[in-house]
């Protein structure tokens, strides 16, 4: 009993939660207007039911045609008013309703941003996000609290209306005396035992309907997890122009299909089959039971009339009402198996929103550090990813020093990003700290931290914005300092062929005159971000790793001579890029296995550099790059 209270305690909770989260995804007034829009479609039929009553009683009693005219004039008008209400605020409704996705999505994104990137980025929080997404794109979570309690509301207030509306059939009588059966029907008991009858039937009824309506929910759930699969091959991969070169070259059609058939549509009919014999099954017993109550009902109330309780638009009346009640009743179960089981889909959602980030963030800033004499030091720095085992960096110590030209280069998988993503925070170390003069990195306030760092990323994204928002990360910016930065990233005269300048949209995803760029022209792009943001350090990770090594040593040099006094890193793993380096350290491993100047390195015998250097010394021309292999 205390678990199942407990279980209701937590339902609740969580409807209340959801409910303070439809105002911000669907508006403050979206909860109000449909309750609104729910509360008038269960009531208006009452007003139909009762003016047909009034009606027949008066065609019955042969009154005045006026008086039967102004009864329809009433049910008329009162229904087309109610109707146009109806129309007016459910329009209203559904604009609010068509805004929540993008609310949604945006609200999600934003948790995601208010997170540490360790915490964003890992496979537990990843998952839960794509779950919420999920159920998103399908109706349920948020939508379903919005719906199912405001129909609840509404059943409520219908139920209220009908016990109104038929509590005068069971209270009345005919006037005069009756014998034997009629004399039955006109007294009480015959009304105490349709009230049982009743309530027990409704009772049933609640039981079975709700039982099936949750089973079929949680099964229509199960099918949801696959529609991701179906938008992935239908919607993006069958239908790109990249991938359907890949299709018809290979011949995957079919493959495809056979895949779509066997792993999606086998699952999901047995799944949908389930719901049917839910359906035909358990859920049946409720429309039987409804049905078997209202002949009752209609059997009890034409009796009453017959012994002259009552005249004949009551019996209308009194069975509507009933009718309607029974619907209400039903309804409520109904709601409410949805609710129970929609709570385990907002369980999530408030999971997600509740995350917390895990990140120190201290309160120094750096506007006492000068750039011209920072030291980053790693100590003993050790460090795996969250939710896996193996150790990317070791026991790892360095320092980088302000105006140095440092390049970190080894094989794939060494460690190179990992210490760019450590010194940057976007990862704390598992062991061991950084500094930076002294004070280790954590007492900074983060935001503040960052301002030391531009950084060019190997996986670096561009927004499909225009040229001039992506240089300055901003909608307002310095049109000559944007137009340097351009310059110096060697790409000016390029942007300056655009049809709008800076003005012009990268890509064509929101804009029609939107500009599709080369790998190198995205790349001069992304620098020219970097030099705009006029950081103390600079950092090339592997932007041009996509490039061949010709190419790549060329923007490396020409990036080198227009940094100026800043700090540079520049990691890759070709070292014919970095041999303008003050100086290289080379990864191995998660470990700094030797560090020097290019010829320092290449004297060193069996070293790793110049085991890479000599591996790879084939692939460069003569012509373009003077390498020797030693």
């Amino acid at each position: 009993m205390k678990k199942h209270l407990r279980e209701l305690k937590d339902d609740f909770f969580i409807i209340k939660e959801g409910l303070k989260l439809v105002k911000i995804y669907l508006g403050k007034n979206y909860f109000s207007l449909n309750l609104i829009v729910k509360i008038l479609r269960a009531v208006s039929p009452y007003i139909t039911i009762y003016c047909t009553g009034l009606i027949i009683t008066a065609l019955a009693e042969k009154r005045e045609l006026k008086e039967i005219l102004l009864y329809v004039l009433i049910a008329t008008l009162s229904g087309l008013i109610i109707d146009i209400i109806i129309r007016t605020v459910n329009r209203k409704a559904l604009i609010m309703l068509n805004s929540c996705w993008e609310k949604h999505s945006a609200l999600l994104s934003r948790k995601a941003l208010e997170l540490d990137f360790a915490k964003a980025e890992s496979s537990s929080v990843q998952e839960l996000r794509g779950k919420i997404e999920e159920n998103a794109n399908n109706g349920n979570g948020l939508t379903w609290v919005a719906e199912c309690v405001a129909e609840m509301i509404a059943c409520l207030i219908s139920v209220a209306v009908a016990i109104v509306m038929i509590s005068g059939m069971v209270v009345s009588r005919a006037d005069g005396a009756l014998t034997g059966f009629m004399a039955f029907v006109n007294s009480p008991l015959l009304a105490v035992c349709l009230v049982i009858l009743t309530f027990v039937g409704i009772a049933v009824s609640v039981k079975y309907h709700g039982q099936s309506e949750k089973k079929q929910f949680n099964i229509f759930n199960r099918v949801v997890k696959f529609n991701p699969v179906l938008e992935y091959y239908n919607q993006k991969y069958l239908n790109e122009n990249e991938s359907g070169k890949d299709v018809r070259i290979f011949d995957e059609k079919g493959l495809i299909e056979e895949e779509i058939r066997e792993k999606i549509y086998k699952p999901t009919e047995k799944m949908r089959n389930d719901v049917f014999k839910v359906w035909s099954g358990m859920g049946q017993i409720s429309t039987v039971i409804t049905n078997l109550l209202g002949g009752a009902v209609y059997v009890f109330v034409g009796l009453k009339a017959l012994a002259g309780a009552f005249g004949a638009g009551k019996v209308v009346e009194y069975y509507g009402a009933i009718t309607k009640l029974i619907s209400a009743c039903t309804d409520i179960a109904g709601n409410a198996g949805y609710l129970r089981a929609n709570n385990g889909q907002l369980k999530q959602e408030l999971e997600y929103l509740s995350l917390k980030s895990d990140m120190v963030s201290g309160d120094r800033t750096v506007d006492g550090i000068d750039p011209d004499s920072c030291v980053f030091e790693f100590h003993n720095v050790s460090f795996a990813y969250p939710e896996t085992e193996p150790l990317v960096l070791r026991d790892f110590s360095m320092k980088i020093c302000s105006g140095e030209r440092l390049a970190v280069v080894g094989m794939n998988g060494s460690g190179k990003s990992t210490m760019i993503k450590l010194l940057c925070r976007l990862y704390d170390p598992t062991e061991g700290k950084i500094t930076l003069n002294g004070i280790d990195i954590r007492e900074f306030n983060y935001s503040e931290y960052l301002k030391l760092f531009a950084i060019v990323f190997q996986d670096f994204k561009l927004l499909a914005f225009p040229v001039g928002e992506n240089i300055a990360c901003s909608e307002s910016y310095d049109e000559e300092k944007v137009w340097k930065c351009l310059q110096m990233a060697g790409i000016k005269e390029r942007v300056e062929q655009f049809p709008k300048k800076l003005d012009t949209a990268i890509y064509k995803l929101y804009e029609k005159d939107g500009i599709d760029l080369s790998g190198g022209e995205e790349q001069k792009i992304a620098i020219a971000r970097a030099l705009y943001k006029d950081a103390p350090f600079v950092i090339l990770d592997e932007p041009t790793a996509a490039l061949d090594p010709i190419a790549e040593s060329e923007i490396y040099s020409g990036f080198n001579d227009i940094i100026g006094n800043k700090t540079a890193v520049f990691i890759s793993h070709r070292l014919s890029s970095c041999r303008f380096c003050t100086r290289i350290a080379v990864f191995h491993k998660g470990s700094v296995v030797e560090e020097g100047t290019h010829e320092e390195l290449l004297l060193i015998p069996d070293g790793k550099y110049r085991e890479l250097w000599n591996a790879q010394a084939q692939y460069y021309k003569e012509n373009d790059i003077r390498l020797s292999a030693v």
